[in-house]
């Protein structure tokens, strides 16, 4: 009997690149790229049998009881201090200074604020109700509400509130990218966090974080379907990641005039799996997620890592790794 073909929806990274073009062959999946949004919205109505999702609403997912699984396959990850930014006259000169200031976030239960408050408490002993909180995106489900005590403004903004940043209407932006500006606008804005990208290697060093944003989840009716579904999109994610890094350490293929000086210094950090897949990295990492998660009022139960990860996923190992240098030859990835 043929097997269905299912379907998924990513977006498009490097790392995704070779499933969007067909260059990694997913047998009996349709593979499509599509916007968060629309993403999100049909994995949970069962649109698509997988997805890429946010990874603080896959945590939310599986704590209330719904049928999704995943694979441990960070498909986005960020180090969240770079992209707090305030106003070169605010008087803020680090992240304890955000006490008592309103700082704006695209939405509360975004995972990057997630980390960004639990870095805030962890680390500047700054609680979450200490800070007005402003959003300019709604929740996505509502079923997601502040803990009380907690202040939270929604306040629409464009430009990921770069305006109302300069504008006094807020004191600093805690975001999950680095926000479009505009004229004399990037000599106003400064980091939160003081020589950040010191900062960024030293709690690297210190945790072995690079916090994942996005996750792959899995319909449970797909994989009670096709059992090996777990295991081949791992395989898949595998594979199309270890052409990327192929492509990455041809160095010509890109137009970053001293691409070769950061592809050198990103192996003396990170070795030679800079982007890492498979339980057994991201177990760590995923645990202090979770713990700011409940911290945070997003879920009701202390969830574990094991939790959130069938067998087969769990027990997959990830290959590819980053060589040093590549063919001169090899063309781009299509």
């Amino acid at each position: 009997m043929a097997r269905r073909t299912m379907s998924m929806a990513i977006m498009k990274f490097d790392r995704n690149q070779a499933l969007l073009s067909r260059t990694v062959d997913v047998p009996d999946v349709l593979v499509s790229q599509a916007h968060p949004r629309v993403a999100v919205e049909g994995f949970v109505n069962g649109i698509y049998d997988a997805a890429e999702i946010p990874v603080a609403r896959y945590f939310f997912l599986k704590d209330n009881g719904e049928p999704v699984a995943a694979i441990p396959v960070f498909t986005d990850r960020i180090f969240v201090q770079q992209y707090a930014v305030t106003r070169l006259d605010s008087g803020i000169k680090s992240p304890e200074d955000l006490r008592g200031r309103k700082v704006m976030i695209p939405g509360y239960y975004l995972t990057s604020s997630i980390w960004h408050r639990g870095l805030l408490k962890d680390n500047f002993e700054v609680e979450p109700h200490e800070v007005e909180w402003v959003t300019f995106y709604p929740e996505r489900d509502p079923r997601m509400s502040p803990p009380e005590g907690v202040k939270v403004t929604h306040v629409p903004a464009e430009r990921m509130g770069i305006k109302l940043l300069l504008d006094g209407t807020v004191d600093a932006l805690m975001l999950e990218c680095t926000g479009p500006k505009q004229g004399d606008e990037p000599d106003r804005i400064v980091p939160v966090y003081q020589n950040v990208d010191q900062v960024l290697r030293d709690w690297y060093q210190q945790t072995h974080f690079h916090p994942g944003v996005h996750i792959i989840g899995v319909r449970e009716s797909a994989v009670d379907e096709r059992p090996e579904f777990l295991e081949e999109l791992c395989h898949a994610f595998d594979e199309a990641r270890g052409l990327t890094y192929k492509v990455l350490q041809n160095e010509r293929q890109t137009a970053l005039p001293m691409m070769r000086s950061y592809l050198n210094e990103t192996r003396a950090i990170f070795g030679d799996d800079p982007w890492p897949y498979g339980y057994d990295k991201i177990q760590a990492e995923v645990a202090q997620a979770l713990s700011y998660a409940h911290d945070q009022g997003l879920t009701k139960s202390l969830q574990t890592p094991e939790q959130l990860f069938e067998k087969p996923a769990r027990d997959f190992r990830f290959k590819s790794r980053m060589a040093y240098g590549s063919d001169p030859f090899m063309h781009p990835m299509p």
